[in-house]
């Protein structure tokens, strides 16, 4: 007997020997490589039939169904969404503005320069941050604080009305989706005005 023929009929031993016990070969779709049919009628030979295949198509689609939900997840983007909350209060604006500042931990961008260093220019570009006085006027803090164990971005502008009465406007961003906005906004305002003493 030839070479060729030895592995040729040792390759195909092999093959049914390997198809009789169940250990088919399959594509990546499903597809049997090594499945025999009946040339005549097409009923298999060596397996039976195309549960394998139909497995394996079934595990491609839900495979193809969990990567568009994670895909789905992933683009709406966790970008949270801002509410304003606005209020006046019967204090000096510069009084407010200290008040403010100390309860909610604002830096100004010379205390942003000694804690960050080198690091500072970017903490400063970023959207989170946001440091502008004018004095006995307007001051604006942005910065993200944490308020009723909530990461939050949270912007003050406070304007001076009169000698002893200024605006506040708060804008916030709460980092957490189930956080019931309004609320939230009411519990700002409490901890604004318990800061200031009315």
């Amino acid at each position: 007997m030839k070479l060729p023929t030895l592995i040729f009929s040792l390759a195909l031993v092999s093959i049914v020997s390997g198809c009789a016990s169940n250990q088919h070969i399959y594509s990546s779709d499903g597809k049997c490589l090594t499945c025999w049919n009946n040339p005549v009628t097409g009923d298999p030979i060596n397996h039976d039939g195309n549960t394998r295949q139909q497995q394996a198509a079934q595990e491609f689609q839900m495979e193809q169904t969990s990567t568009t939900d994670n895909t789905a997840v992933n683009t709406s983007a966790n970008k949270p969404t801002n509410h304003k909350i606005a209020f006046t209060v019967p204090v000096n604006v510069d009084v407010v503005f200290m008040k403010i500042k100390r309860e909610f931990e604002y830096q100004s961008t010379s205390e942003i320069q000694q804690e960050f260093g080198s690091l500072a220019s970017t903490k400063m570009q970023n959207f989170e941050y946001h440091y502008d006085i004018m004095p006995s006027m307007y001051y604006h803090m942005r910065d993200t604080r944490m308020h009723n164990g909530v990461i939050t971005v949270i912007d003050f502008r406070v304007e001076k009305v009169a000698d002893k009465e200024s605006s506040i406007e708060i804008t916030y961003w709460p980092q957490a989706k189930s956080v019931n906005a309004i609320q939230f906004g009411e519990s700002l305002k409490d901890r604004t005005r318990k800061a200031l003493n009315i």
